[in-house]
């Protein structure tokens, strides 16, 4: 069995929007305490006053006294966006409802879906949407990922951060929008890299291979057992769009059904607040998600951009895996190491080389 291979790309700087944390060793400034003053004559002096600006601490900057460190923050690290306003009492109704996820497969193999971690976190989602506040994608979409792609149906991995935050564009797959949204710069990124690896043709109906000659494609359509005849025509990345166009439709659906999965490490998120529902618990579920398809047997590619999908990867242990990683295709980091990573058409030359059928892209 092939050893599993982690190939980082070389200006794979992630998207920017986690600094490493930087350690710094803060000396204490002076206590007021009276019996560390200067003593003269049986009574405590006040020390000189310190001219030019208040001294910096580890944590807060502080007037001859340490204030301490941040709570919740180590020195020099970004602040990110705050969890909602816990606590909350979770919806009950979803607790005891059924598992959206039932016949899929993932509770059968994730320790914490089995155990319904799924549906806590969920529950105190729609305990926040029921107090008015705007949350993506729709309660029926949240775990959209995993009903598209079944357990055994999972041959590639691309992981997300957290879903689009605007109205009308999260609909439960990673860089996914739905049919008619118009696709947010970095999925136009995405396209664009495809193009430039693929070919122009990649993914029309009857239009080129995965190296974009000309001619009907040299590879067969896949499918996952059961949801589609033999023979039944390739979902295209062009819907109702004429093939003569030069923009896909942003709907990801058709690379889902193929056995990409595409899975954002949060799976929820609030009107115009990026990163707001990062620490609710959606990261255990979904590192427990990679953890037990990076520890089967049966190989799957793993795409990683960006830093903190780059720390996923250390979740993938069995050999037989591929692990891909580049930056982020975020306009802020495309051009340090996302185009020219050929990540597509590299997976699809790894799942020629394990006998299977490439991706459609």
């Amino acid at each position: 069995m092939a050893r599993r291979r982690i190939l980082v790309d070389g200006a794979a700087r992630g998207d920017g929007e986690g600094a490493d944390a930087r350690s710094a060793a803060a000396s204490a400034a002076p206590s007021l305490d009276a019996e560390a003053l200067p003593v003269q004559g049986g009574q405590p002096q006040a020390t000189p006053r310190r001219r030019g600006r208040p001294r910096k601490t580890g944590g807060a900057v502080a007037s001859g006294k340490v204030i301490g460190d941040v709570p919740g923050k180590a020195p020099g690290a970004r602040a990110r966006s705050a969890p909602p306003c816990l606590p909350v009492t979770p919806d009950p109704a979803v607790l005891a409802g059924p598992d959206p996820l039932a016949a899929t497969g993932w509770p059968d193999q994730v320790a914490e879906l089995a155990a319904r971690k799924h549906l806590e976190v969920l529950a105190t989602v729609e305990a926040l949407r029921a107090q008015g506040r705007t949350i993506y994608p729709a309660r029926g979409d949240v775990f959209r990922a995993l009903r598209a792609t079944p357990w055994d149906a999972v041959r590639v991995v691309i992981l997300g951060q957290d879903p689009y935050h605007g109205p009308g564009q999260a609909h439960g797959l990673a860089f996914s929008v739905a049919d008619g949204v118009p696709p947010p710069r970095s999925l136009r990124n995405i396209f664009k890299e495809v193009a430039a690896d693929c070919g122009a043709g990649s993914g029309q109906p009857g239009l080129g291979d995965q190296t974009g000659k000309s001619g009907p494609s040299s590879y067969p359509s896949w499918h996952p057992a059961g949801s589609a005849p033999a023979g039944a025509p390739l979902l295209t990345p062009f819907g109702n769009v004429p093939p003569e166009s030069a923009a896909p439709s942003g709907n990801l659906s058709r690379w889902a059904a193929q056995g990409v999965l595409l899975l954002n490490t949060v799976l929820t998120v609030e009107d115009g607040q990026p990163n707001s529902h990062a620490g609710l618990g959606w990261e255990d579920v979904t590192r427990g998600i990679v953890a037990a398809l990076g520890a089967r047997s049966q190989p799957c590619a793993f795409l990683l951009w960006g830093r903190p999908a780059h720390g996923f990867a250390a979740l993938v242990t069995h050999p037989a895996h591929l692990v891909l990683t580049a930056a982020h295709p975020s306009p802020l980091s495309a051009s340090r190491g996302f185009f020219g990573c050929a990540h597509f058409s590299r997976v699809n030359a790894w799942l020629a080389a394990q006998g299977e059928a490439p991706i459609h892209w």
